[in-house]
């Protein structure tokens, strides 16, 4: 683990840069050794300090600042890189979802792994949590999904996410978010699909 943080100091303020393809536990594990390791890393700051480099998933945005917030009392601002779908949607609209481009990926979706397309995204393995998929179009998993999964990333809310089974860390579709999949409608599929229904995200199973 070398890279994985690196700290950038000007006369007033602090980056830190995040490796955006490393695992998140093995950040989360350099960033406390590089504070553990130095007493005057936040000497003469005036803040704010930037965290920067890595899109971090909600709970672990929360996790890196209170990692911050035990060694230092500055402000501490996390950006989220612009990203397909990461970004605030300005402009939201539908379109047919059955014919796309199709990226197929074989295999488990392991932990700190991510997939990102502008088209449809197919899985044909287990979706673990830690990982991340975004996609213009559908999301299918032929397995169980347990990570992070956004369907119709620039806004189509016609598409939908569809897995063996849905434990997901988080769901968006366009810009809806379902963070925790509680309720389902029982229809009788042999899978589970997420789409939106009159304005939120409904799971039928």
């Amino acid at each position: 683990m070398e890279t994985e943080v690196l700290l950038k100091k000007t006369e007033d303020n602090l980056v830190i840069m995040l490796d955006k393809n490393a695992d998140y536990k093995n950040i989360k594990e350099k960033l406390k050794e590089i504070l553990d390791a130095s007493n005057d890393v936040f000497e003469g700051l005036e803040g704010p300090i930037i965290v920067d480099g890595k899109r971090l998933l909600d709970d672990e945005e929360i996790e890196i600042l209170n990692i911050l917030k035990e060694k230092t009392d500055l402000e501490v601002k996390i950006e989220r890189p612009k990203q397909m779908g990461l970004a605030s949607i300005e402009n939201i609209f539908n379109k047919d979802t059955t014919v796309s481009l199709t990226k197929v990926y074989t295999g488990t979706l392991r932990s700190g792994q991510r997939i990102e397309y502008e088209g449809s995204v197919i899985v044909l393995g287990d979706v673990n949590g830690g990982s991340e998929i975004v996609a213009e179009g559908n999301i299918i998993v032929l397995g169980n999904l347990r990570g992070f999964a956004h369907a119709g990333a620039k806004g189509n809310r016609s598409a939908f996410i569809a897995a063996s089974s849905l434990n997901p860390t988080q769901l968006r579709i366009a810009d809806i978010i379902m963070r925790n999949v509680e309720e389902k409608k029982e229809i009788g599929n042999p899978y589970e699909i997420a789409k939106i229904e009159m304005g939120s995200i409904v799971v039928e199973k």
